[in-house]
């Protein structure tokens, strides 16, 4: 599965959870495919194939779960699927995104170049929101995460600049108080995201955006920092040699992190304590204190336990592994891919029923169209593998940073 290559240990990573750049920070733009394949931190493409995969379950097949007297063996996986990929997918996007641009920037960081480091970030994050506020142009059942993780990559990038001690506190304040902010606000909560047809009401766009709504940044933001701090830890622990003893000290962190967030509301109704939105809940999207520790904690405990077993310097040589890490690599064009299918088959489904869904056809949700999801999914790591391509969409994010802020 692994080869320990004598290739020097990689200083980099990928450049979003989204949009990954090279991952060495030292790896140049034109270098050649199989240079750059050698120098990435290939744990993190494993682990953002992960996130796609568990996100791709969650729009096709979990919201099954919620259809009544639902039985037989594609319901029973979809309470499952409900479970374990509600809420976790998306938070470990986000903190892969945190990682990623600590990768991203290492470089521009190392000679100085603290303006060019913060300006590509939010080059980037503002195509990302942009793809994002195009897709939700389309009729489709997924509530499209790019804008908000866009913005949060915009607001993230100053934060490049700051040592993780003093992001601490930011953190902690951010994760405890967030919810309850967002409480206090008045008027509706907002369960979808932005889109352009929303942009008439610049109030509701900005509550929502900040505080209330689906992916509030309130919310996100935290992850990304946290994303950062970890893959800060990571790297000082590579440079000494004790990035395996780090990581499974992280990922053992992390367990306990997620146990705690799930454990509150249980020791609440055990003290009597109301559960109706508290902040000890670990409700999925509620940005609860309860569901920042449980979904942060398992996206911490999953990332260091990736790099625990496939530590930098060591590289997948098997085919098919070589397939999934390439198609991990190319989270933009396959989050997108996706949501245009999801959009055909809905429209699809209206059409063919005259206009009166009743119905989830096997093409809008269910195993059958996760399995076509998740084939193409394998296809598009093929390819990219067989080439030694980047996705189209991650290489076309790379051209655009490199013309407006050149290295």
């Amino acid at each position: 599965m692994t080869s320990n290559s004598p290739v020097p240990a990689p200083r980099g990573g990928s450049a979003t959870a989204l949009a990954p750049v090279r991952d060495s920070a030292r790896a140049p733009d034109h270098q050649p495919a199989h240079e750059r394949a050698a120098t990435r931190i290939e744990a993190l493409d494993l682990v953002r194939l992960l996130a796609i995969v568990g996100m791709m379950t969650a729009h096709l097949l979990a919201p099954l779960a919620l259809v009544p007297d639902a039985d037989g063996i594609q319901a029973l996986l979809a309470k499952v699927a409900h479970v374990l990929t509600e809420g976790t997918s998306s938070t470990l996007f986000a903190v892969i995104g945190g990682c990623s641009l600590v990768l991203a920037t290492r470089r521009r960081l190392e000679i100085g170049d603290r303006r060019g480091a913060v300006l590509s970030v939010l080059v980037r994050g503002a195509c990302v929101v942009a793809i994002g506020l195009l897709l939700e142009l389309l009729p489709s059942s997924v509530m499209v995460v790019l804008v908000p993780f866009g913005l949060a990559m915009m607001l993230t990038a100053p934060l490049l600049l700051v040592p993780s001690r003093a992001l601490v506190a930011p953190l902690v304040l951010l994760a405890a108080a967030g919810h309850p902010l967002a409480q206090s606000v008045p008027g509706p909560v907002e369960f979808g995201t932005v889109t352009l047809l929303s942009l008439d009401d610049p109030i509701g766009v900005l509550r929502g955006i900040i505080l209330t709504g689906q992916y509030p940044l309130i919310t996100w933001v935290p992850y990304l920092v946290l994303g950062m701090m970890l893959m800060r830890r990571l790297l000082h622990a590579q440079q000494t040699g004790q990035v395996r003893c780090s990581a499974r000290r992280i990922a053992a962190i992390g367990v306990l992190a997620a146990l705690l967030g799930h454990a509150l509301p249980l020791v609440a109704r055990m003290l009597g304590a109301s559960t109706q939105g508290a902040w000890y809940m670990a409700a999925p999207h509620t940005g609860t204190l309860g569901d920042m520790l449980a979904t942060g904690g398992v996206a911490v405990a999953l990332i260091a336990s990736a790099i625990w077993l496939l530590p930098p310097g060591r590289h997948l040589v098997r085919r098919s592994a070589r397939i999934l890490r390439s198609a991990g690599a190319a989270p933009l064009s396959l989050y997108v891919l996706h949501v245009l299918l999801t959009s055909v088959g809905l429209i699809a489904a209206v059409v063919l029923s005259g206009g009166e869904l009743t119905t989830m056809p096997w093409y809008v949700a269910g195993m059958g169209v996760l399995g076509v999801h998740l084939l193409l999914v394998v296809a598009v790591g093929a390819v990219l593998a067989r080439r030694g391509n980047r996705g189209p969409l991650e290489a076309l994010l790379a051209r655009i940073g490199r013309r407006v802020v050149p290295a």
